[in-house]
């Protein structure tokens, strides 16, 4: 593993702290990465550790990500592999000064919403980032796991591997963690979130503890 970051709110702001130092050597987990976990007070966080194959080489590379559009702050963080998105140019700002995919496929998104909430302001949010999920997938198919992510809400979709959830545990509480690790992390009793034969994908909504809403995109 070749980095991390972890992504949270503070009155409402999305704020990430990243490193491009390994989170986990010689049998000890990074100490920053140990202290953030402890001591954030959040609704809501997002993590990601990178992997050698990622080729991120510097902390700026590192996931979440974040952009502020359609009055909040938003942290975004992908795990796969997506053909020609580097080729995305936005023309909305802010734009993401970092050159990685991961950045592009989160500006697709954006544009693509922002676009939407332009021509109907009454339709919801759900609709709007169903309708960006299919616009990318047509333009820039691939294999998607992505997590996007406000002071209240956490959207999750993917399509090529499944997400794993679990809803409170004598570990952790009562909170929901999901995960793009296959078999879980550390506690037993991890649910398979998989979208249907035939599906885009599959698109599911967290709130605090509760899974609020799962959906295959057709």
């Amino acid at each position: 593993m070749t980095g991390w970051g972890i992504g949270f709110f503070r009155e409402h702001v999305a704020l990430v702290e990243k490193s491009a130092e390994q989170v986990f050597d010689s049998d000890q987990v990074h100490e920053s990465f140990q202290r953030l976990a402890r001591v954030i007070d959040s609704r809501i966080i997002v993590s990601h550790v990178s992997c050698p194959l990622s080729g991120s080489k510097h902390s700026a590379h590192n996931h979440p990500f974040t952009l502020t559009f359609l009055n909040h702050s938003w942290l975004f963080a992908h795990v796969g592999i997506v053909d020609n998105i580097e080729s995305y140019k936005t023309t909305c700002e802010p734009k993401i000064d970092v050159d990685v995919y991961t950045a592009r496929i989160f500006e697709y998104l954006r544009d693509r919403i922002v676009e939407i909430f332009n021509v109907n302001p009454y339709i919801s949010f759900v609709q709007a980032l169903r309708n960006a999920i299919m616009k990318i997938n047509a333009e820039f198919p691939g294999c998607y796991a992505f997590f996007l992510a406000n002071e209240s809400v956490l959207y999750s979709f993917h399509n090529f591997r499944p997400l794993v959830i679990l809803k409170e545990s004598e570990k952790i509480g009562n909170v929901l963690i999901v995960t793009s690790i296959e078999e879980g992390l550390t506690d037993k009793g991890w649910h398979e979130m998989s979208p249907k034969k035939g599906a885009i994908g599959k698109l599911l909504i967290i709130a605090g503890p509760d899974l609020l809403y799962s959906e295959d995109v057709i």
